[in-house]
């Protein structure tokens, strides 16, 4: 299942809606590109707040960190930064971008989870449909918030144009050719090679669809993905070079988001019982959906 941006009479849906025009804007380059820009929609000072909140914990919680370094010795991405920080919960519920996917869900919106990073994560393309799994399908979006302006040097985030609408195989497809490859393997280990082999024909696809486009973005400027996006993060030129930011992940509070073990292993169109509750703020619900923690 789809989201209603993605219907054929989606385009005169939108123009007959009654809200702000920058909220039919987002919907309207939701439909035509996978991704919608919005500048400027935080404060510098709302930002820098943010970053200043993570150095703090982050000098509080040094023992922790330093167990939590990438190979350059870098900290990793931290987990749900909005359950100890009152700056990164403001960014993850802001009403101004939830009141555009209350429309895009026809759904009440929450705040599900974040990550935050000091650096950019020269991730592959790939979409997060397999850790965002939902019944019905594709009721989340990413929302990443630039923390500084980001430079050419530290890795910006890309995206593939258009790749929302490329139809990738049954994700039983996948598990099947992994259960085949490696019969006596773990459940665990076979359901990372399933999620191994979804991630490769998202590349081949994502790849021969169109060339990559790069976002320059710049503090306080926010990005909405769709769920079907294919995106990720360019090679950094300079790999200690910060990139900070932050990615809400938000979907409908009537939905619960499970991860890449129930994509693959859930049968039916009913979803899985619920695994998490919430806790409100101010006009939003926030679920308790883990620690705080670096992944």
């Amino acid at each position: 299942m789809s989201l209603w941006i993605d219907d054929q009479n989606a385009l005169e849906k939108i123009s007959k809606l009654d809200a702000e025009d920058y909220i039919k804007q987002a919907l309207l380059d939701l439909h035509n590109d996978g991704i919608a820009v919005l500048r400027g929609i935080h404060s510098a000072d709302e930002c820098t707040a943010v970053v200043d909140d993570y150095l703090k914990w982050s000098a509080q919680k040094a023992d922790y960190v330093s167990q939590n370094l990438d190979e350059l010795g870098r900290p990793k991405r931290l987990v749900n930064f909005q359950m100890v920080s009152a700056n990164a919960m403001k960014i993850g519920a802001s009403e101004k971008i939830h009141k555009i996917l209350d429309i895009l869900f026809d759904k009440k919106s929450s705040f599900y989870t974040s990550l935050t990073f000091k650096y950019g994560t020269q991730q592959p393309v790939h979409r997060d449909t397999p850790h965002f799994a939902t019944w019905p399908g594709s009721q989340f979006v990413g929302v990443w918030t630039a923390l500084e302006d980001v430079d050419k040097n530290a890795g910006p985030l890309f995206y593939h144009k258009g790749g929302h609408r490329l139809v990738i195989d049954s994700e039983k497809k996948f598990l099947s050719e992994a259960i085949a490859r490696e019969p006596n393997a773990t459940q665990k280990d076979q359901l990372r090679l399933a999620l191994d082999l979804y991630n490769g024909e998202v590349i081949r696809k994502a790849t021969a669809f169109v060339e990559p486009t790069t976002l320059m973005l710049n503090k306080g400027d926010v990005v909405i993905w769709h769920p079907q996006m294919p995106h990720g993060g360019t090679v950094a030129g300079d790999p200690m070079r910060s990139r900070w930011s932050i990615v809400c992940h938000c979907a409908p509070e009537s939905v619960q988001v499970f991860q890449h073990d129930m994509f693959f292993l859930h049968e039916g169109p009913n979803p899985p019982a619920n695994r998490y509750g919430f806790i409100n703020h101010e006009n939003r619900k926030v679920a308790l959906s883990g620690d705080v923690s670096f992944m």
